[in-house]
């Protein structure tokens, strides 16, 4: 198991006496609201499970960016 799961911090804490949404034990939380925040543990899954883009081979890379879209400045999302 990984130790890379970062401390709380007074954020974490207060989210966690003041938000039952925080506190809930459910899988998928970020799913559930529009405004999303990780917990610790599930930023640490996250790590985990990712590839990071400069792990990826050449071919990888230009695959990855037919199909991966882009963000301009304000935020929108297009292909």
């Amino acid at each position: 198991m990984s130790r890379l799961r970062r401390e709380e911090d007074a954020a974490d804490k207060w989210l966690r006496e003041h938000d039952p949404y925080y506190a809930d034990p459910k899988k998928n939380k970020r799913k559930m609201v529009s405004h999303p925040y990780e917990t610790p543990e599930q930023e640490r899954r996250r790590r985990e499970t990712e590839i990071p883009i400069s792990s990826l081979s050449s071919k990888q890379r230009v695959q990855f960016k037919e199909v991966a879209g882009a963000y301009n400045e304000k935020g929108e999302f297009s292909l």
